[in-house]
């Protein structure tokens, strides 16, 4: 029998941490098929794309779903591979399709963080300080439907050539377009606004904000006694409206006169 211990490092690394709201209600309510389904089709939105066709020398992404819990880790420069150029601003951006597919297209709600450090792999599984952070952030900082980038990201950004695409200053500038600061001074993705600019028709959106509206309409209806989920889509509502008052002034009045300003 070989007793041989492997070696285990630690790589510092791009950690996302996503988590469904709601799911103690869903597993009390729908059927295991249900459930199943909802799991199935959060890891199918989340987990990095893969390609057959993929070249050696980029890492792919590892990802790793428990239940309701989904985690991504890329490192940021692994050992006789490529650096991780661009990916932060290419995790935030697959998060804005993530939270605006799952909500629009199957009404389930995710909360998260993005954050960066030491993580292993080993045996399967992924553990190290950055796991821990991404907890915390989804746990403790997120509390609302959002997925919040860790102020620690931004500043590997800036100082870590390994992660430029041209520079930290013009890096740092394209992903902060991709977020936005929230009342408490947190960043996190500002999918509803920069989904936008990812349609092919930009004259969907609309439909879109009509959905979103609904979405909220329901949850504030459904959850108004409930003192612990209500203040989520209280600040959906907050989210949507400023969402929209911003569109409405980057748009001429005759597009925008008929999207309401909110719930």
């Amino acid at each position: 029998m070989n007793t041989k211990q492997r070696r285990v490092n630690y790589e510092r690394s791009i950690l996302t941490y996503i988590d469904i709201l709601g799911f103690r209600e869903m597993t009390a309510t729908k059927t295991a098929g249900d459930i199943s389904r909802s799991i199935r089709v959060v890891r199918e939105a989340v987990e990095p794309h893969r390609f057959k066709t993929s070249i050696p020398e980029i890492p792919e992404a590892d990802f790793r779903n428990f239940s309701d819990l989904c985690i991504i880790r890329k490192p940021i420069a692994k050992k006789g591979k490529f650096p991780a150029c661009g990916e932060v601003h290419s995790q935030i951006l697959h998060m804005v399709h993530v939270q605006s597919a799952l909500l629009l297209d199957q009404g389930i709600l995710v909360r998260g963080g993005i954050t960066v450090g030491d993580v292993a792999l080993s045996y399967g599984q992924l553990f190290g300080p950055a796991v821990i952070r991404g907890y915390a952030l989804e746990n403790q900082v997120a509390r609302f439907p959002r997925i919040v980038v860790g102020t620690e990201v931004l500043k590997e950004l800036k100082k870590n050539p390994a992660l430029w695409v041209h520079d930290g200053d013009s890096d740092i500038k394209a992903t902060k377009s991709l977020l936005r600061r929230d009342f408490d001074g947190e960043y996190f993705v500002d999918y509803l606004r920069v989904i936008e600019e990812e349609l092919d028709e930009r004259s969907e959106f609309p439909s879109l904000l009509e959905q979103h509206q609904d979405f909220i309409k329901r949850g504030l209806t459904r959850y108004k006694d409930d003192e612990s989920i209500l203040p989520k889509y209280k600040w959906l509502r907050e989210y949507h409206r400023y969402t929209v008052k911003k569109w409405k002034e980057r748009n001429s009045a005759e597009q925008s006169e008929n999207v309401p300003v909110g719930v």
